[in-house]
Parts: structure tokens; C-alpha cells; sequence
């Protein structure tokens, strides 16, 4: 009965898409289905990813896939645009910014997708289907989902005097003070380039300073997109983070050796994406602690990470990168690969099963990311945010540097943005 439901279902999904992409007839469909699938994550992440997809492989044989890892996203997304260029695009993928090459060309059929009673949509969370969206639309389903965590080392926290499992900071006033202690007196390998705090990721972090601020990123206003970053309320972002640099808490432009820096125990702090428990914890020299991020008007987190996307126009690899997709995001497998790597569950029925209570119950470092759930949200996707961040970079980059204002910085990226959107 579940074979001949599955079949009828098949069915179903496949008229709907020869209407969805404006095919003129149907076609009959191949033994073998045969997937080019590429996937942009490596180390832990990807095994566990190619250990899934090859175990839906070996179950299906009317489907074979053809995986290939495609690079770091920025390389991966380059990869598609030319290969949507020339047609020879991938029928699924595993990438950042998935959304920006579907919803971007008017293809929102994953709205019909998810409605597969098979797939549970209303199982997601909220803003993690929402980080698959592409103005306000569902053009992608989530995948590797992560938020940034605020680690330290212990090791200097302890010389500092700082207990942060008793008096973690919940505000960044109280956090600036704790970097500024842990500065004064917790430089443990008494190194002359140590610091209290840093960030791999700048601009991830300033979008969740600025939600917590209350400020929307960037707003829909009609038909067009403008940035509200450079408000009020995202210059009170913009000025503490000057301070940051100002009081010598934070380098000024070095986010790129951040991480660098944390692991070889020269700096206190560092906010880096959930994904980072699975890759350092047991591997670093020093004892490694995590907390919740602190915030301004409210602990607002802002959620990254990659999504699957479908790419091929053709009826049958559709409905077969369907199958593979709705895999993937069953609760059991999207469980155990979001354990092994760092990522968060994307199905709120996980939270409550045994296999995350005990690993949560086991790894209070993991427990962080999930303790900010309830307070994460997905920024709004549009065609030119990949140009929004790299204007975000400028922008700190001059900020950090004191070549312009703060004022003067985001209002140079607005003037930027809302060009580009022109």
C-alpha cells in the first residue's frame, strides 16, 4: 500500500511540475534516473552528507547519483551561475544562497514541494523555512543551518577570574567589560598580539547585532527592496563595534585570522558559527567553553548555513531530486548529520527525541546553539544581498580602520545597495 501511495504520489508531483516549468508533453520516464548532485561542504559535514546520499543510492535503484563537491560556497556559487549560463547546471544542490539561483529566476515550485504530505513542512522551524525563502517566497528548503556561538577559552577566563557558566554576560555592555578583563588579566601565553574578542564572520554578526537593535537589515517596501542598516538604530550597532576596536578589545580588519588567533590561544572570545563544536571540541590545547550570544534590545540571533535546492527544468529529475531531498530531511537523517557536524536540526520533532536529549545532555557546548532556537530568525534574501555583504565589508573595514564614520560608512553602503537595486 505505501509502494502504490508512493507511486500515486510520484504521479501527482509530476503533472504539477510539467506545468510549473511549461512542458508541452510528457515524456516517458528513464529505467534510471541518473542525479548530478553538488554539494558545497566538506570535512565531517560532507562525509556525513555523502554517507546519506550514497545510502539513498544503494535503496534506490530506479536513481543514481553522480555526487561532486563543488568547492567553498563562494566558489560553488560561482560554479552555478556560469553553469546556469551555459546549461549545464547541476539537478540538485547542497549550497549557501541556494534560493538566490531558483527564486531569483522565478522558480518557486518547492512552494508545491513541501506540501508532499510525505515531507511534514509545518515540522520545520519557522526561521529556518524562512532561510530558505527568497522574498517572502519558499524557493529552497534548509539544510545545514547554524547560528553563531560566543566561545572562549577557559584557560584564560580562569586566570581573568571570569566564571562565565555562573555569570554568562547577557548584554554587550557586560560582555565589553568581561573582553576588557580577560585582556587585563588573562593573556596566558603572554603573547603581545592578544586580544579580548573577535569574529570569523563580521558581517553574520552585525546582522544579528543590528536584529537585536531592532533593525529589519533591509526592508520590502512596495515592490523593491531598500536597506535600513544605516538608521539609527544600525549606527548605535555600528558605534559599539567602533568601540570594540577603540578600546583595543578587538583588531581592526584581522577577522579573517580570527579563528587562527582563538585556536593558538591569543584571544579570549570569539563569535564563529555552531558548526565549529564538532571541529574543535577534543582538538584544542586548552579547555573550550561556549555561551549564548549576548544582545542589545533582545538576544535575536541571526541564523546561516547552506540549503537544497533543485536547478534542473526536467520532470523526472525534479521528482527524483525530490525524493533525494525529502531523504535528507527526514528527522532520523538530518538528525545524525546535524549531530556529527555542528549544524541544528531543522525539525522541531527532533528537539524532543531521545537521540538530541541525550547528545544535549552530553555536550553543553552543542546545548548552546540549540538554547538560542527560540530567538533565531532568518535575514530577508534578495537578489543583491551577496552585494549588500561585500558593501557590509567596506563598510566595517573603513569603520574598524577609522578611514570614515560610522555614519558616513553605512550610509556610503546604502548609497551603494539601493544603487545596485536600481
Amino acid at each position: 500500500m505505501k509502494k502504490a501511495t508512493t507511486i500515486v504520489l510520484l504521479l501527482t508531483l509530476g503533472i504539477s511540475l510539467v506545468f510549473a516549468t511549461g512542458a508541452k508533453e510528457v515524456s516517458t520516464r528513464p529505467e534510471v534516473v541518473k542525479l548530478q548532485v553538488w554539494y558545497a561542504i566538506s570535512g565531517a559535514s560532507g562525509e556525513q552528507f555523502l554517507a546519506l546520499a550514497k545510502a539513498f543510492d544503494a535503496s534506490r535503484p530506479d536513481i543514481e547519483l553522480e555526487l561532486t563537491y563543488s568547492g567553498s560556497y563562494a566558489d560553488t556559487a560561482t560554479k552555478v551561475s556560469a553553469a546556469l549560463l551555459s546549461g549545464d547546471e547541476p539537478d540538485a544542490a547542497i549550497m549557501a544562497a541556494g534560493q538566490l539561483y531558483t527564486g531569483g529566476r522565478g522558480d518557486f515550485s518547492m512552494e508545491n514541494l513541501v506540501k508532499d504530505p510525505d515531507f511534514n513542512v509545518d515540522d520545520i522551524f519557522k526561521g529556518m523555512l524562512e532561510y530558505g525563502m527568497y522574498e517572502g517566497r519558499i524557493a529552497a528548503v534548509p539544510y545545514g543551518i547554524s547560528s553563531q556561538v560566543l566561545y572562549y577559552n577557559k584557560d584564560i577566563t580562569d586566570k581573568a577570574g571570569l566564571d562565565l557558566e555562573k555569570n554568562p554576560p547577557t548584554t554587550w555592555a557586560q560582555f565589553f567589560t568581561m573582553a576588557q578583563t580577560a585582556m587585563e588579566k588573562g593573556n596566558v601565553n603572554n603573547s603581545p598580539d592578544f586580544y579580548g574578542f573577535d569574529t570569523s564572520d563580521g558581517v553574520w554578526l552585525f546582522k544579528s547585532m543590528l536584529g537585536q537593535n531592532g533593525n529589519e537589515v533591509v526592508r520590502k517596501v512596495g515592490d523593491r527592496v531598500q536597506p535600513a542598516f544605516h538608521e539609527a538604530s544600525g549606527i548605535e550597532v555600528g558605534r559599539f563595534w567602533k568601540s570594540l576596536v577603540d578600546s583595543n578589545v578587538m583588531p581592526a580588519a584581522q577577522h579573517t585570522n580570527a579563528e587562527k588567533k582563538f585556536l593558538a590561544g591569543n584571544l579570549a572570545f570569539i563569535a564563529a558559527s555552531s558548526n565549529r563544536v564538532a571541529r574543535w571540541q577534543g582538538t584544542t590545547n586548552f579547555s573550550l567553553g561556549a555561551i549564548v550570544m549576548p544582545g542589545f534590545k533582545n538576544r535575536s540571533i541571526a541564523l546561516g548555513g547552506n540549503v537544497a535546492v533543485i536547478l534542473t527544468g526536467d520532470q523526472y529529475k525534479r521528482e527524483a531530486s525530490w525524493e533525494l531531498i525529502k531523504y535528507l530531511l527526514e528527522e532520523e537523517n538530518h538528525t545524525a548529520f546535524a549531530l556529527s557536524t555542528g549544524y541544528l536540526p531543522v525539525r522541531k520533532s527532533a528537539q524532543n527525541g531521545a537521540v538530541v536529549k541525550e547528545a544535549l545532555a552530553s555536550n553543553p557546548l552543542y546545548k548552546v546553539a540549540f538554547d538560542q532556537l527560540d530567538n533565531a530568525w532568518a535575514y530577508y534574501h534578495f537578489q543583491e544581498m551577496g552585494t549588500m555583504d561585500s558593501f557590509f565589508w567596506y563598510a566595517l573595514d573603513e569603520i574598524e580602520k577609522g578611514v570614515s564614520s560610522v555614519e558616513v560608512a553605512l550610509a556610503k553602503a546604502a548609497a551603494s545597495l539601493e544603487k545596485e537595486i536600481e
